[in-house]
């Protein structure tokens, strides 16, 4: 079960750098329309590692995953809600949903069975 924690954080790494490797590819004017784009890129950057950093130390630590783990699955069944919701009414490509959407359900789901064992 504490592999679920080492999940998470590589999770965690691979959206972070997927999110930074985007945003470089990017144009100086596309990165600066709207112009809070590169501000909410580079923060959801910043959190996907800092999650991960987390995830590591408590499969370094488990001793303190519980409580860590009900806020982390929280936000991992928060991201597929809002993921299905801009799916369905924002027309989020389907490519988005299953590569972010579907993996945060997954290690959601992941999250409970670890709290439940």
């Amino acid at each position: 079960m504490q592999y679920i924690l080492l999940a998470g954080a590589v999770f965690n790494s691979i959206g972070g750098i997927s999110i930074f490797a985007l945003f470089a590819k990017l144009t100086p004017s596309q990165r600066a329309h709207p112009p809070d784009y590169a501000l909410y890129r580079l923060f959801t950057g910043g959190t996907a590692f800092t999650f991960s950093a987390l995830y590591l130390y408590l499969f370094l630590n488990p001793q303190y995953a519980v409580p860590f783990l009900i806020f982390g699955m929280a936000l991992k069944f928060w991201a597929f809600v809002v993921s299905l919701v801009a799916y369905g009414r924002y027309k989020l490509p389907k490519t988005d949903l299953f590569t972010f959407g579907v993996p945060n359900a997954i290690l959601a789901i992941l999250f409970a069975l670890y709290l439940l064992a």
